[in-house]
């Protein structure tokens, strides 16, 4: 009896000691190995597959960017070489070389221009050239020029003839009025040119050249563009912006 009783007590306490080993066995943490993670998308998120018959249409930049039916890009700039349409003016100047020495009125049409310059007595030049983006470039004969810029109400810029050199300064005629006459073809064809600058006044200013003479012109009538010189009537009509009005 005295062996039996160590032996239940050994056997009491290893089943014990079993019982608190499977205790702790289920109260520890899992050390198995963490699952893999899962493959990151390939896109934020799915396109949605398209049902038979239908084909997904790609967004366009403006819908992309919130603001649909909108362009969000600007106009394309003209391309080198490519040729950009002048800004052409209709409209007339009148005014006077420095120092007075002469009147100069020019008459412009669709980018096309033409000016005369003369001092009421003998001097008289025409020009012909264009009128476009802010400039004027016109040429006469013996290698006459004028150059200058034009605004919304002046143009300026200089006569050179000859090797001699003039500025000028000219003022937009506001009238509805030509400001610019000359003799016609078939009056200069018979040897009798002229050219009326018709003033802001109501003044006028011209030259008149008969068989090469060049003189003072007489008053002329810009209503039925006529006057009368030595019996002689001539003939004159408002300047044209035609390659002939400045020869």
């Amino acid at each position: 009896m005295k062996r039996i009783t160590p032996l239940l007590t050994l056997l009491t306490g290893t089943g014990m000691a079993a019982v608190l080993f499977a205790m702790s066995a289920q109260a520890a943490p899992s050390t198995a190995d963490p699952q893999p993670e899962a493959a990151p998308a390939a896109t934020a998120e799915a396109a949605p597959e398209a049902t038979p018959g239908e084909q997904s249409v790609p967004a366009q930049p403006s819908e992309q960017r919130g603001q649909q039916g909108t362009p969000t890009t600007s106009p394309p700039s003209p391309r080198a070489g490519e040729k950009v349409e002048a800004k052409r003016v209709t409209t007339n100047w009148t005014g006077r070389l420095d120092a007075g020495r002469a009147t100069i009125a020019i008459t412009a049409s669709g980018g096309e221009a033409a000016a005369y310059v003369c001092d009421g007595k003998k001097l008289e030049i025409w020009l012909r050239g264009t009128a476009a983006d802010g400039r004027l470039s016109l040429t006469g004969k013996k290698d006459a020029t004028l150059t200058g810029t034009i605004d919304g109400r002046t143009a300026a810029g200089e006569v050179v003839v000859g090797g001699k050199r003039w500025s000028f300064t000219a003022t937009v005629d506001t009238s509805a009025r030509p400001v610019l006459f000359r003799a016609t073809a078939a009056q200069r064809r018979a040897g009798v040119d002229g050219g009326w600058i018709m003033l802001p006044d109501g003044g006028q200013i011209g030259v008149l050249t008969r068989d090469g003479t060049p003189v003072p012109a007489p008053p002329l009538d810009p209503a039925f563009g006529t006057t009368i010189i030595d019996g002689l009537t001539v003939r004159a009509e408002p300047v044209s912006t035609d390659p002939g009005a400045g020869e």
